[in-house]
């Protein structure tokens, strides 16, 4: 409890005390405040409006103050306050001078003679310990002293600057022009020497980051299998820097461009966790560090495969582990204290029974039927009616309506009609005419158009269309075949890629995606395609129709009840008005039905073989009163020629097993030896 009290209190944003010069540029951002424990202090991480990271080196993502303004506003539980990108050179400095403000409020008397030396707009940091200062103006190349606890920006590093708002007394409104021979007095005072590895930055500068969907993925690569254990598990000998070098010289050697691998190794929290404890945990600085002393460094070694004695042997310690009492259950290195460092974290971390139970409970969108997990799928034959249904269930989320007595999740939904908008069109308007609502005031968004779930561009600008919308509860992906153009639909290399594209949708927006997929030739076996699509999902629902009665299934639930739970529904029809030829434009919408036993339900004929059967039976049955089993299997086989080509004469095994079917959906009936048609 005590830790919690210690954390200083954040400053509360005061918009309209921002600088007009400041907020005239398209470089803000929201951010959230992180707690740092090993440094005491908050980290200022700059955000989209989603939610998720903005980086520093990508203009085309920042914002306008206002549309940074309105996502704080929006989202105050998210996000603490306003940032400025510093990133590129653009006649703005900013000083950041820390720990400067006595506890008497009083800035220390260094701070105070360069607060009034700059003679520009001067600020209290978020913490209310430390001052910003904004002024116009240039400097050569942006540096830091430490020791005194000044940092001076003017565009030459990826860099984000957090403002509030809070002016300090008797400085100007808005920014000024740097007196003559401050700025440049300043670094005579305070800068350091630049040392080898500033040299080499001014030389190649840091490039922009490759967005990280866009990134090769880590099982594609052809590393050593120390580089992938470090980057997957972190693991890595007393010396993680040497790691870390010589996992770099392995993506080098992978071929990866200089781009990807920073990128990879800046995306990575091994990595990154090595950079950070490196820089004091300043991210700016420990990117820069990842780029300087391990990318550009290890580019000239990448003429060669990293071997095993590029790594430190992570195995020394083990046995010593073992003979410790109480070593794995604490989760920690007997050998950690040997060397005085901290030990890496273990890759399993086993959790006493009481602690394993202390988790959130499940959230559902629709009790007991649609939780609020990851990838689910709702799975059926062509014709089934499972569209009508997802939208029914989409409907029921967006208006937060009970759904067949149970209780739902009001939110938020994007439905991507990928089977074209035609549909689409004629089924939100029959929910409309049918319901009685006004599809303006609907929570659906529609998306007529098929992205590419292989590919990760395609996937990339998926979720920069979903950020520029706003935060979904449901992402309903209509029809799985449709956004997996080409793909094998029974490997687990293309299927397995576009499931693990849905859990980055889910995991970049937080968002449930449900799959609409079509059947297998056995729907009672699942989703058409690879056996193991069934395993990666939360929920799994699958829609049968008997002629006119249709019905959904909970045929998989993975955390949860509700499994084996089936919902009738029917199809009603609605004009919508009609075309220029006179006939009547209809949709349908849902209608929930009454149970009706397996027994008492007809199916449709499946396939040509039971399709000829069953034509069969009704010509035989019209034109004579009795007509027996024997008779119906002749008069198939004669109905369907020979195939010359097979070893073996298979028509009158594929007709008996065809019967059997027929016999099995409620079609016919063989009792006695005759044959009825029901």
């Amino acid at each position: 409890m005590s830790a919690v009290l210690d954390r200083p209190t954040l400053l509360e944003l005061l918009p309209d005390g921002i600088p007009l010069a400041l907020r005239q540029h398209r470089r803000w951002a929201p951010w959230r405040a992180v707690w740092a424990p090993r440094r005491g202090k908050w980290d200022k991480v700059p955000c989209a409006p989603a939610g998720y990271g903005l980086s520093t080196a990508k203009p085309e993502r920042w914002l306008t103050f206002d549309e940074a303004l309105a996502a704080v506003q929006s989202r105050p539980d998210l996000f603490a306050g306003l940032g400025y990108l510093m990133t590129g050179a653009h006649g703005v400095v900013g000083l950041d001078l820390d720990r400067c403000i006595e506890p008497d409020g009083a800035l220390s008397p260094w701070a105070a003679e360069l607060v009034a030396e700059s003679a520009s707009y001067a600020e209290r940091s978020p913490s209310g310990h430390g001052v910003r200062v904004m002024l116009q103006g240039a400097v050569p190349a942006d540096w830091t002293n430490h020791e005194r606890g000044i940092e001076v920006y003017g565009g030459h590093e990826p860099r984000f600057l957090t403002l509030t708002g809070h002016r300090l007394e008797g400085t100007a409104e808005d920014l000024q022009a740097a007196p003559a021979g401050v700025l440049e007095a300043l670094a005579q005072r305070h800068a350091r020497e630049r040392t080898s590895a500033e040299v080499v930055r001014l030389i190649e500068p840091l490039p922009d980051l490759v967005d990280e969907l866009l990134l090769p993925e880590l099982g594609d690569l052809s590393i050593p299998w120390q580089a992938r254990a470090f980057l997957s598990e972190g693991e890595a000998g007393a010396d993680r820097s040497r790691t870390l070098f010589a996992t770099t010289v392995a993506l080098f050697a992978a071929g990866l461009p200089a781009d990807e691998v920073l990128s990879l190794l800046a995306t990575n929290p091994h990595a990154m966790g090595v950079a950070l404890d490196h820089r004091r945990q300043d991210a700016d600085r420990a990117l820069m560090y990842l780029w300087v002393e391990h990318t550009l460094k290890a580019r000239g070694r990448a003429r060669r495969v990293a071997t095993a004695e590029d790594f430190d042997d992570v195995t020394e310690g083990q046995d010593a582990r073992a003979e410790v009492p109480g070593a794995a259950q604490a989760g920690v290195s007997a050998m950690a204290g040997a060397a005085g460092k901290p030990a890496p974290a273990l890759r399993f971390k086993i959790a006493q029974a009481a602690a394993f139970t202390q988790r959130a409970p499940l959230t559902w969108l629709v009790k007991r039927v649609l939780p609020l997990a990851e990838v689910g799928a709702v799975f059926g034959e062509s014709g089934s009616g499972k569209s009508f249904l997802v939208l029914d269930l989409a409907l029921a989320i967006a208006t937060g309506r009970e759904w067949r007595g149970h209780r739902v999740r009001q939110g938020r939904v994007l439905y991507i009609a990928a089977e074209g908008s035609g549909g689409m069109v004629r089924r939100l308007q029959a929910l409309a005419e049918h319901h009685g609502l006004d599809l303006a005031e609907l929570a659906i968004d529609v998306l007529g158009d098929a992205p590419n779930f292989l590919e990760k561009q395609d996937i990339g600008d998926l979720l920069k269309a979903i950020e520029a919308c706003g935060r979904y509860d449901l992402v309903v992906v209509d029809t799985l075949a449709q956004v997996t153009p080409g793909a094998n639909e029974n490997a687990g290399e293309d299927m397995g890629r576009a499931l693990a594209h849905c859990k980055v949708l889910h995991q970049r927006t937080r968002a449930m995606v449900l799959l609409v997929a079509h059947a297998g030739k056995d729907t009672s076996r699942g989703l058409r395609g690879w056996s193991g699509i069934k395993g990666a999902l939360d929920v799994e629902i699958m829609v049968e129709r008997s002629d006119a009665y249709r019905a959904a299934t909970v045929t998989k639930m993975k955390d949860g009840e509700g499994e084996g739970t089936e919902y009738p529904f029917t199809l009603q029809s609605v004009t919508l008005g009609q075309d220029e030829d006179g006939e009547a434009i209809t949709s349908c919408v849902v209608q929930h039905g009454q149970h009706v036993p397996q027994e008492a339900r007809k199916a449709q004929p499946k396939g040509s073989w039971q399709t000829v059967v069953l034509r069969t039976a009704k010509a035989l049955c019209d034109l004579a009163e009795e007509v027996t089993t024997g008779e119906l299997i002749e008069a198939s086989i004669n109905e369907v020629p020979k195939d010359e080509k097979a070893s073996k004469d298979r028509r009158r095994e594929r007709i008996l097993d065809a019967i059997q079917s027929l016999v099995g959906g409620n079609l016919l009936s063989t009792s006695g030896g005759k044959v009825v048609v029901l």
